[in-house]
């Protein structure tokens, strides 16, 4: 018997692909995300506890020792606030862990991204939400990789999640087919428009 789709029509090759690559991505996301979470983060906060421990001998340190210290605090602090966006932002369950929202809120966090929420926004599935955050992720990803300079307009609106770029084309045609595939299977409709300023619009439809 041939391999059925989602839709229980037969998947092609080209689907097959497509399914398998998809489902190794989301494993290797699933990875780093642990790896971030279990493994550097615990280290990161390990490191910032002895340099608790060295300030217990405070008044016995010289001034230049003392700064040094505060400099090391200051770095690990930072390191352990970028490894926990990164876990957050490489986990495929984000809108699981943290809501719709706040999921964006940190995709964009650190990037050149102005983030806009507008209260009565759509209804999404859960699996709408995800498969959205992903695809945020990845246009955020393919502009990041553009080093284009501006800042991306990000709308989370009553009808719709919106993307504006400034400048150039925010996905090439394999991101954009990618994105595509990602928002069909959740039944998510798409708008790309390529010009002076680069839109893309990703819409709800029902639940599937």
């Amino acid at each position: 018997m041939s391999p059925m789709d989602l839709n229980g029509k037969p998947a092609s090759t080209v689907d097959l692909a497509w399914n398998g690559s998809d489902e190794m991505r989301q494993q290797e996301r699933r990875r780093v995300s642990r790896r971030l979470h279990d493994d550097i983060g615990p280290s990161l906060c390990s490191a910032g506890l002895m340099i608790g421990l060295l300030r217990s001998n405070w008044p016995e340190l010289n001034r230049e020792s003392r700064e040094l210290l505060d400099t090391i605090q200051e770095a690990l602090e930072a390191a352990v606030d970028s490894v926990r966006v990164l876990s957050y932002q490489s986990d495929p369950g984000i809108v699981t862990r943290c809501g719709l929202r706040k999921s964006i809120e940190l995709i964009t966090q650190g990037r050149p991204v102005d983030f806009t929420f507008e209260q009565g926004t759509p209804a999404w599935s859960m699996e709408q939400a995800e498969s959205l955050c992903r695809i945020i992720g990845d246009a955020l990803l393919a502009w990041d990789a553009s080093e284009r300079p501006g800042r991306v307009q990000l709308v989370l609106g009553h009808r719709a999640v919106q993307l504006r770029a400034p400048a150039g084309e925010l996905l090439g045609e394999a991101a954009l087919q990618s994105v595509r595939q990602i928002a069909a299977r959740v039944n998510l409709s798409v708008e790309y428009r390529d010009s002076s300023v680069t839109e893309l619009s990703v819409t709800p439809g029902k639940e599937p």
